[in-house]
């Protein structure tokens, strides 16, 4: 029987991808410390699943995962996720991510005998660049303590691969997501919460507006990754790097604008200096043609559908 571990998986994408598994009746081991993750994700499922509150640090406990279950295969999504909680406390995150990554590593190798490992890197290791990022022709050069950390953890994984060539590896490298259960207190979090709290016209106070974003709806990510999983099979090499977006980006401007009209409000933007980041990527969109090419589709890229959605979900209309 398959057995899918999901490390993070009581996060944003973790949960995503949990569900999902679960719903097609997979057998799932889930690991998550709960620092970022939220147990009510995943609560009404917990008697599908075997469920850990475990940091991806302690190799011990890891190691004891590993040998009990046995699992066919893995998707690490833990980490410390938002940029500027890595940038604050950058050992954090080296430790976390780097540390924790090798360790998942190695308790694969000596514990178990794991089919694939599907790795959640991050479109911020890529050079800034106003063109679509390719995986193997644009410059990896990432300029933030995240995006650093992701691209060291790809470095250790295409060395590992090297090692364990009868287990296929994946680096995903993730743009912005965007979905229910978000977890951390990004654009669209920020912006809905700013709108909850008022009526008839909307007063927005943010940071800078203009940077242009490949938004990715989480649950079709989750699928795409489940899906990327399951054709590793059909291929004889061993290591894959893709970029999961949808090709398409949208300024925070222009976000604005479509939830202004979805929702029938008018919404007035207010720049608040002490938001504005001092350094920001003006533009990060994915060539997603490798991603097309292996499973023959990509994400939505109407980013109305995706709000549209959130905003139902979250009962503004």
């Amino acid at each position: 029987m398959e057995k899918w571990l999901i490390t993070g998986a009581a996060g944003f994408l973790g949960s995503h991808v949990t569900e999902k598994l679960i719903s097609e009746g997979k057998k799932v081991i889930a690991v998550d410390n709960l620092s970022w993750g939220h147990k009510s994700f995943i609560e009404e499922r917990k008697n599908a699943m075997d469920f850990y509150q475990v940091d991806i640090r302690d190799k011990d406990e890891l190691d004891k995962i590993f040998e009990k279950h046995q699992p066919t295969h893995v998707i690490h999504l833990a980490a410390l996720h938002f940029i500027p909680a890595a940038i604050k406390d950058p050992s954090l995150a080296i430790d976390i991510n780097v540390r924790g990554t090798q360790n998942l590593l190695q308790s694969m190798r000596e514990k178990a005998h794991v089919k694939s490992f599907w790795f959640a890197s991050t479109g911020d290791v890529y050079a800034p660049d106003e063109l679509p990022h390719h995986e193997t022709k644009s410059v990896t050069s990432p300029f933030n303590i995240y995006g650093l950390t992701k691209f060291m953890c790809e470095q250790l994984i295409n060395l590992e691969s090297k090692n364990a060539p009868d287990t296929k590896f994946v680096i995903g490298r993730l743009f912005n997501l965007y979905g229910a259960r978000e977890t951390n207190p990004h654009i669209i979090p920020e912006i809905l919460n700013q709108i909850r709290k008022q009526t008839g016209d909307v007063q927005l106070s943010l940071g800078s507006i203009w940077p242009k974003r490949d938004m990715v709806p989480v649950d079709q990510t989750a699928d795409s990754i489940i899906s990327t999983v399951k054709k590793l099979s059909e291929f004889q090499q061993n290591i894959f790097c893709m970029n999961y977006a949808t090709g398409n980006v949208t300024s925070i401007e222009e976000m604005i604008k479509m939830i202004s009209k979805i929702l029938n409000r008018k919404i007035q933007i207010n720049i608040d200096p002490a938001k504005v980041r001092g350094v920001e990527r003006s533009h990060l969109q994915a060539d997603v043609g490798a991603l097309k090419a292996f499973l023959g589709k990509t994400p939505d890229p109407d980013l109305t559908i995706g709000l549209t959605k959130i905003l139902r979900d979250e009962q503004f209309i």
